[in-house]
């Protein structure tokens, strides 16, 4: 019987797992819309705007920049990176030019 019980537990979470994704790829973030999650110990959040093709970066220590000019291949190669850590600091930092954002505070997106 523990066995049964276990298993219609774990269906249970599997169930609210999938509403939970089923609501992010409806309402979610960009990336989360698309099935690409932001994964990075150093990067906690990355937003882009196709039609200014600007870039912001915030980053685990609370501190966020917007980096100006910047291709929509090189969003999507970030968030595609293995290392989004290595692929910032080898195609972005400085690469392109920034400004410091003010006023974000340090929280990491769910």
């Amino acid at each position: 019987m523990e066995t049964n019980v276990s298993r219609i537990l774990d269906i249970e979470e599997v169930s609210v797992a999938l509403e939970r994704a089923a609501y992010r790829a409806t309402h979610g973030t960009r990336e989360e819309r698309s099935g690409r999650f932001l994964q990075s110990p150093t990067i906690l959040s990355v937003e882009y705007d196709n039609d200014t093709r600007k870039l912001e970066i915030t980053f685990s220590g609370g501190r966020a920049y917007r980096y100006l000019d910047v291709p929509p291949e090189i969003y999507s190669d970030l968030l595609d990176a293995d290392s989004k850590g290595y692929f910032y600091i080898k195609h972005i930092r400085d690469t392109f030019a920034y400004d410091e954002v003010k006023g974000r505070t340090k929280s990491r997106q769910a």
